[in-house]
């Protein structure tokens, strides 16, 4: 009889399990869901055609009230499930769910939302070069049926339409004082005009059409041609043509002087949501300009050894400048910049195994950025594959300006890109189909950065930083990152200028002017994005550091790599606790 009772109340425990795990699972697939028929582009990226005829339409008061209805109802859902009633993988999902939707909230704000609206483009990542460089791509793997083609022109058409609502907020913004500041409007007017002059049958926009799959043939492929042309030409290209003579007529007179986020009204409340949303953390602006300061001072020590390492007389400006100047950490040529990184790639691979267990099956490639993007993109950046697996990961390296792109930076700059930074951390977690979407193909940026930054530290454990000198560009890539911290939060909440961020940034790093100029642009561009790295860098060498001391002799590091990386990202809170459940169950 106990041995009955003792199998009923199992049974039934098991049922009261199953049901709060059922319903977080159908949640986690609608919130997916609804976030991809919001957002098309996130779909495209994965692979998924289904939105393939739409562009976003997210710069609209209807999107807000939408966005915000789905917001609170996916809240409110949450919130009716009991998360003591999950096992340790769905109460990973739960509290990841949790902090994204109350992210989502803080972006969707009454005032700061629409604020945002008013600032849509920037100089990296904004509709106007994201959208080329998707045709470009298109161009080199094609659309495959008719449908798809007709599906794609709609969607060019949505672009358009994309441009011209920018246009409008823009606009609404100008009334108010809530303008882009002209370091990024100059930078986004040659992008947007070298798409606007180009003759037609140059366009990016015409690849997939010179492209066409062979199995589209007679009727179709004519018919096709022509619809996707005139598209090109009728709604694409001038869309275009009105983004900039807007720019450069109206908008560039109007925009402002001032840098920094907290000039504009509302700008403050952005900046603190903004710092949040990157970090995951509740530490402050300032707290993060203190943290900054420091670290810099902790580095600068550290380049001083590896300094008197190389043998050099002077001290570390004089160094800076002949690392600049010199001619022998300069390449000779694109192709000569090309087989340094393919040679680290391939030191890289074989000592993988060193420090991970688990590694992607999808390959990546290195290449050049295109033309368009090359003057305003930072010296490197990786574009994960999608999950169709159409093409391979991207680690993009710069040409552009090719004196300003060091020799000494390409085993660093390899780390945090590729392998193991980027495209490890990315495509384990988008290769593990038994995680839920959201969590498979997003996360936060501290987590994100924040392990791309750690990787950089695995340089000697590969057997990377023999070369004196690749070991400074390492460090001055970390000094790099803490002088972020200092004028990321020194434009955007404090009084610093441009030109003081340029100048403190080229007085304690070895990167180029070429290369500050753009990180600062970009750092005014994003703001907050800068202080992801750190927070999530110094988090992971902490956590690391506890569990080496927590475990001693049983501290296994491809194990702790598998403890963070196998669930995906998540926000650094929630990283804090899985480690710490992790260590418990290894003492």
């Amino acid at each position: 009889m106990k041995f009955l009772v003792l199998a009923f109340a199992l049974l039934f425990a098991g049922v009261a399990h199953a049901a709060p795990s059922a319903d977080l699972a159908t949640l986690l697939k609608d919130y997916d869901e609804t976030q991809l028929r919001l957002y098309p582009s996130q779909a495209l990226w994965r692979g998924d055609t289904r939105y393939l005829d739409k562009y976003e339409d997210d710069l609209t008061a209807d999107f807000l009230v939408e966005a915000r209805k789905e917001n609170a109802d996916f809240r409110a859902r949450l919130r009716a499930i009991p998360r003591a009633g999950l096992d340790e993988e769905d109460g990973l999902s739960y509290d990841i769910f949790a902090w994204q939707l109350s992210d989502d909230a803080g972006a969707l704000a009454p005032g700061v939302a629409e604020r945002f609206q008013m600032l849509p483009l920037d100089q990296f990542g904004g509709a106007q070069i994201y959208f080329a460089t998707e045709m470009e791509w298109r161009g080199r793997f094609p659309f495959n049926t008719p449908e798809q083609y007709a599906q794609a022109i709609s969607r060019m058409k949505g672009f358009a339409h994309w441009i011209d609502t920018a246009i409008a907020r823009m606009r609404d913004g100008m009334a108010i004082g809530v303008t882009l500041p002209k370091a990024i409007v100059v930078r986004v007017i040659p992008q947007a005009q070298e798409q606007a002059d180009k003759p037609l049958d140059d366009s990016v926009f015409m690849g997939p059409v010179k492209n066409m799959p062979d199995t589209i043939t007679g009727e179709d492929r004519a018919r096709i041609a022509a619809a996707y042309r005139a598209t090109v030409a009728d709604d694409v290209l001038p869309a275009y043509r009105r983004l900039t003579a807007f720019l450069k007529d109206e908008y560039l007179p109007k925009a402002r002087d001032s840098v920094g986020l907290s000039a504009i009204p509302g700008g403050r409340q952005m900046y603190l949501y903004l710092v949040r949303h990157h970090t995951t953390e509740d530490t402050t602006p300032e707290q993060f300009h203190k943290i900054g300061l420091a670290e810099v001072a902790r580095i600068k020590a550290e380049m001083e050894r590896v300094k008197d390492r190389t043998g050099f007389k002077g001290d570390l400006a004089a160094f800076r400048a002949f690392l600049r100047n010199d001619p022998r950490f300069r390449f000779k040529s694109r192709d000569d910049m090309m087989a340094a990184y393919r040679a680290v790639k391939a030191q890289i691979a074989t000592a993988l195994p060193r420090a991970f267990d688990h590694l992607p099956k999808t390959p990546f490639e290195i290449r050049f950025f295109d033309d368009f993007q090359a003057p305003a993109q930072a010296a490197a950046n990786y574009e994960p594959a999608p999950a169709d697996g159409a093409r391979p990961g991207i680690f993009h390296i710069n040409g552009y300006d090719l004196p300003s792109r060091p020799t000494y930076t390409t085993e660093v700059l390899s780390l945090h890109e590729s392998m193991p930074g980027h495209h490890l951390q990315i495509m384990l977690a988008e290769e593990n189909t038994s995680l839920p979407a959201f969590r498979r193909f997003d996360g936060p940026n501290a987590f994100v950065e924040g392990w791309g930054l750690y990787t950089e530290q695995l340089g000697k454990t590969l057997g990377l930083y023999a070369d004196p000198y690749q070991e400074f560009g390492f460090l001055s890539f970390d000094m790099w990152r803490a002088c972020r911290l200092v004028v990321d939060t020194g434009m955007h909440e404090g009084a610093m200028t441009r030109t003081q961020a340029i100048a403190f940034m080229l007085d304690n790093t070895s990167l180029t002017k070429t290369d500050v100029e753009a990180e600062i642009d970009r750092y005014i561009a994003y703001p907050g994005q800068a202080l992801a790295y750190k927070a999530g860098q110094l988090d992971l060498l902490r956590l690391r550091d506890k569990a080496e001391a927590q475990l001693g002799g049983r501290f296994d590091l491809r194990a702790f790599h598998d403890a963070v990386l196998l669930d995906g990202a998540m926000p650094l809170s929630t990283l804090d606790g899985k480690i710490d459940r992790w260590v418990a169950a290894r003492k």
